[in-house]
């Protein structure tokens, strides 16, 4: 029994360094410059090895993009949040915008695919289009008990936009006295919950 699981964590363990060997080829060359070849060498185990966790080079690229946009910290999230509205749609957005800034590589060569190869939704998008149906539900539950009003999906929207917009620019952009752009995460909500006019 001690065995199987000294072999299962070894395992594990392979799998984890080949989809950041994955990410980090990926990042410098997208998806038709990642070569397996490269990613083994990067992980340090041989292209026999690669092909036991992945039986080819898409299977592994959709396995690093879904391990990179792994949703299980939101829906916990989600669960704890604190029932303050400002406070958790605070969280929420600060949770997306650490995601999103995280994965702002793998975002940007997906979509840029995606528009030279429209299909499949890729899986960087499955990710956030689950955070979107949390936020929904949250904001309707929200709207249901009177708390505010408006539609849950444009709602939702309007703040995944935000969000996004802050993270794919945070890097080029001169923030002046705000210093990190997060700081304008409270200031955005503010203006969603209370918008700005006198």
């Amino acid at each position: 029994m001690l065995r199987e699981r000294e072999l299962s964590a070894e395992v594990l363990s392979t799998r984890e360094r080949i989809l950041k060997a994955t990410r980090e080829v990926f990042e410098r060359n997208g998806t038709r410059g990642t070569t397996t070849r490269e990613v083994a060498e990067r992980a340090g185990v041989n292209e026999a090895t690669l092909f036991r966790h992945f039986h080819n080079k898409i299977s592994m690229l959709e396995a690093m993009r879904e391990w990179n946009v792994n949703n299980a910290g939101f829906e916990a999230a989600f669960e704890r949040l604190s029932g303050d509205l400002s406070t958790d749609l605070v969280s929420i957005c600060t949770m997306l915008y650490d995601r999103m800034f995280q994965n702002q590589a793998i975002i940007r060569i997906s979509l840029a695919e995606e528009a030279t190869d429209p299909g499949q939704l890729p899986s960087c998008l499955r990710g956030p289009t689950q955070i979107m149906e949390m936020l929904v539900g949250y904001l309707q539950g929200r709207i249901d008990s009177g708390t505010i009003r408006g539609n849950a999906r444009q709602l939702a929207a309007l703040i995944m936009g935000m969000t996004f917009a802050l993270a794919m620019k945070s890097n080029r952009l001169d923030w002046g006295d705000e210093g990190r752009p997060q700081a304008l995460i409270p200031a955005f909500v503010d203006a969603i919950l209370n918008g700005v006019k006198r």
